[in-house]
Formats: C-alpha cells, sequence, structure tokens
C-alpha cells in the first residue's frame, strides 16, 4: 500500500512538472502567435504584449529542457534493459558506439587546410546519455584545447539514437555548435538511416538540412566560409 502511494505521488509530482514546465508555456506559446497571426491590425501595444508573452513561454520551456537534459546527466548510467522497442528492429544493422575512448577519438579529425573538424557518426549507436557524454565529453576537449572557433561537417549515415539518449545528445550537440562553431554542414547517405529520425535529436532547430555526400556537406562549408570573409570585408570597409 505504501509503495502504492509513493508511486502515485511521485506519478503526480511529475505531472506537475510537466505541465508547469512545458504544457503551459507551450500552450502560452501558441496562443500568443495565433492571436498575433489572426489579428494583424492589432495595436503596438498589444502585439508588443503578446510577443513578451511568447518570449516568456520559449524562456520557461528552454529553462524546463536544460534541467531535464541535467536531470538525464546526473543519472548517467546505461540502460538496465537490452533493447528498447524503438530499436528492435535495428539491432543487427546498428553497431554500438565504441567504448575505446581511443577508437571515438579517431572520429573526431581536424582538417587544419579547411578550417574544419570533422565528427563521424556514422554507425554508431547512443543507447542513453552516458554514451553521448562520453563522446561529446572528448569533442569538448579536443577542439576547446585549440581556443578558436571551427566550421564542423558531421557524417550522420547509419547513426542511431535510442529515445534514452534523445535529450543528451540535443544537448550536447548544441553546445558544441553554441561554443565551437562558425558554421556547420551534415550529411548521410540515403537509405542507411537504420530507420531512426536522427533530425529529431538535431541542434540547428525544425528542419535541420542533411546533404547526400560529404562532397555536398563539404561544399557548403566553403560557401559558408566564403559567406563569413565576405561578411568580414564589409565591416572593415564600413
Amino acid at each position: 500500500m505504501l509503495e502504492d502511494q509513493q508511486a502515485s505521488i511521485s506519478t503526480l509530482a511529475l505531472s506537475t512538472k510537466v505541465e508547469e514546465d512545458f504544457v503551459s508555456p507551450l500552450t502560452a506559446v501558441r496562443g500568443a502567435l495565433e492571436i498575433l497571426r489572426d489579428f494583424p491590425d492589432l495595436a503596438v501595444a498589444e502585439r508588443h504584449q503578446f510577443v513578451e508573452t511568447a518570449l516568456r513561454g520559449c524562456a520557461k520551456l528552454e529553462n524546463g529542457v536544460k534541467q531535464l537534459a541535467e536531470t538525464v546527466y546526473d543519472a548517467g548510467q546505461p540502460s538496465t534493459s537490452s533493447t528498447s522497442p524503438s530499436m528492435a528492429s535495428n539491432e543487427v544493422s546498428a553497431p554500438s558506439a565504441p567504448a575505446n575512448p581511443t577508437a571515438l577519438g579517431d572520429r573526431i579529425r581536424f582538417l587544419d587546410d579547411l578550417g574544419t573538424v570533422e565528427i563521424d557518426l556514422a554507425n554508431l549507436r547512443f543507447r542513453d546519455s552516458a554514451e553521448v557524454n562520453a563522446f561529446y565529453d572528448l569533442v569538448d576537449a579536443r577542439v576547446e584545447r585549440t581556443r578558436h572557433k571551427w566550421f564542423f561537417i558531421v557524417d550522420y549515415t547509419g547513426c542511431a539514437i535510442w529515445p534514452e539518449a534523445w535529450v543528451a545528445f540535443a544537448h550536447r550537440a548544441k553546445k558544441v555548435n553554441a561554443t565551437y562553431s562558425n558554421g556547420t554542414a551534415r550529411f548521410r547517405s540515403t537509405g542507411t538511416t537504420n530507420g531512426i529520425d536522427t533530425d529529431r535529436a538535431d541542434p540547428a532547430g525544425p528542419e535541420p538540412e542533411y546533404f547526400t555526400s560529404r562532397d555536398a556537406a563539404l561544399a557548403r562549408i566553403h560557401e559558408l566560409q566564403s559567406t563569413a570573409g565576405a561578411a568580414a570585408t564589409r565591416a572593415v570597409t564600413d
């Protein structure tokens, strides 16, 4: 009976937390945006009010995601189950991430002549936050030692990310982009995604762009570098 009561309390607490940190602010953001969309003739003051409501909701959502990510990190333990329902049909074709840090380190390559870091996630399987953190700790350590920002090219071909790893993966990848990246190009060969929707974990936004080859992604990096160079030239001229 006591265990049932404790379970009920935990469920109620979780439901309240989800409501406060996610459902309520999301509802506020959606409502404000719908009013801005449906009533284009709003007075400036009213429009400003709804914009502020949406921004407050976004800030609360961001804080909720951050807390959730930190909770996942603190757990930091491999999943106790040997399989995941969402991965069952892909178990054979999605090899596990190497446990050897040296092997993982080989997947972080510096293309000095291109000013680019190449991150090879091909055929890696991230099952939980511990595996995500093990990889991105290496990325952070190696890139931070260079003391400057880089362009990034990331190979997602066959990369499998289990539901238990989604939050940690999104958070760590976004942190790398914000801290070290001048621009990022992602690619994955068509027909090799192992049925896993890596878009959900991608930090780039709701519609991340994936190129179909490494060469195409490198071409995009060249475009970004050219744009950055032109912008710098204009700034100096101005």
